[in-house]
């Protein structure tokens, strides 16, 4: 049942790299997020139509390239904040010490002017402890692709 995370980070700072990357990562990050909302449609009958699909992003590194990522950035928010709404309303809800923990698969990048290799990374690895999240509830559930 491993599901390894094989979102790549940058090792290098060319524009083209870090297109290439963001758009593997959100590709396979969409891949992932709408195979668990099938799962547990399925599984455990959370009925829902929840589906995000990734844009290519413009590699031409120019305006259209921060609108496109801001859109990616922006719709996979949405979409995650959706699933943790459903997942909050269920009856699968996170408790840790008698508490209930919301679920929150917030991921977050400020597309400035110019991104650095550091914040790309970070938000790979933001955008990894959620589907880490995803699938500790699997894991916890019982739950097979």
């Amino acid at each position: 049942m491993g599901e390894p995370n094989n979102l790549k980070y940058l090792e290098k700072t060319s524009s083209q790299a870090l297109i290439d990357v963001l758009n593997s990562d959100l590709e396979q990050t969409a891949n992932q997020y709408n195979s668990f909302c099938q799962l547990i449609n399925d599984r455990l009958a959370i009925h829902n139509s929840l589906h995000y699909n990734h844009s290519p992003i413009d590699p031409g590194y120019n305006r259209r390239t921060r609108m496109d990522l801001i859109k990616n950035i922006r719709d996979l928010n949405q979409a995650f904040d959706r699933l943790a709404s459903l997942l909050n309303q269920s009856s699968f809800i996170k408790v840790e010490k008698g508490q209930i923990i919301p679920y929150d698969f917030t991921a977050w990048l400020d597309v400035g002017i110019k991104l650095t290799k550091e914040q790309i990374n970070d938000y790979i690895k933001q955008v990894e402890n959620v589907l880490k999240e995803l699938f500790d509830f699997k894991t916890k559930y019982r739950l097979n692709d």
